[in-house]
């Protein structure tokens, strides 16, 4: 379990968030958020789409391209290719210490060379870190007929989601917890069970946990509010996060609530420098 801490405008009060995994795998991440409200749900939501940063590359120098596609147009494709990053070694290029140059603690230049005939995919793309490559190993990059050649170098950047879409690190949305009152002793439940679809039935039942994983529940809740009467709760969030590789769920989740407390403690001192004013 993590909890996430906040202090309200006030100074005396505080409220606390308990954040909860409900379901983990490697590129996906549920987890449950209580006491809290729409602003900060979707605040977060917002910063782990927009300013999570990931390494994606920003510019590619062509040697050689004999193929039926323009530069910019290959250039576009390996841009788009996911890449594995390692935060904790990659800086900002403007908060580096070359001071935005070029260094290999702000980019990687990865390298293409390939002959056709054949399929040149992103595992061809070779990186000086062991670390960062591609997440897709074999999508596609482009096509090389005989005697066609490709040679270029690719230099990747850390950048954020809000300044180009290649460095969004994945899907996140949320949505509040649903509360689900089912009367499997309704005396029309056999007349209108047939209505139901199957997967939302456990021997014979409307069953709570199978509506709830195969989303069934809004859709069924239509049906007949006697049967099934679905409700949410306010303050408590349902958040997946579906993670394109880059980054791991976990740590996009961590990196974006040390970005929100962060904003949220100067925008509180802010507030205190202006009542001084």
């Amino acid at each position: 379990m993590m909890v996430a801490e906040r202090k309200a405008v006030k100074e005396e009060e505080e409220y606390k968030m308990k954040l909860t995994i409900l379901e983990k795998t490697e590129q996906n991440l549920i987890f449950e958020l209580t006491e809290a409200d729409h602003s900060y749900a979707n605040a977060l939501r917002r910063i782990m789409m927009s300013e999570v940063p990931t390494l994606a590359v920003d510019e590619v120098n062509f040697f050689a391209n004999d193929s039926a596609l323009y530069d910019e147009i290959v250039a576009h494709r390996i841009g788009l290719n996911p890449l594995t990053t390692d935060l904790s070694f990659y800086n900002f290029k403007e908060d580096c210490k070359c001071k935005g140059e070029g260094c290999p603690l702000c980019q990687v230049t990865l390298t293409l060379k390939a002959e056709g005939p054949k399929t040149v995919y992103a595992e061809e793309l070779e990186s000086p870190d062991e670390n960062v490559k591609s997440v897709f190993p074999k999508m596609p990059i482009i096509k090389l007929i005989d005697t066609q050649k490709i040679k270029l170098e690719a230099t990747a950047i850390l950048g954020i989601g809000k300044d180009h879409a290649k460095h969004i690190p994945g899907i996140i949305s949320y949505k509040n917890k649903p509360v689900l009152k089912i009367n499997n002793e309704h005396k029309q439940f056999n007349k209108l069970k047939d209505n139901f679809p199957k997967q939302a039935f456990v021997e014979g039942k409307l069953n709570k946990d199978a509506l709830l994983k195969n989303n069934l529940y809004e859709a069924c809740g239509n049906i007949n509010k006697e049967l099934l009467e679905v409700g949410y709760e306010k303050n408590t969030f349902i958040f997946n996060i579906e993670s394109f590789g880059q980054l791991t769920p976990e740590i996009i989740l961590k990196t974006a609530i040390e970005k929100l407390n962060s904003k949220l403690d100067d925008f509180t001192k802010s507030l205190k420098k202006s009542k001084k004013i």
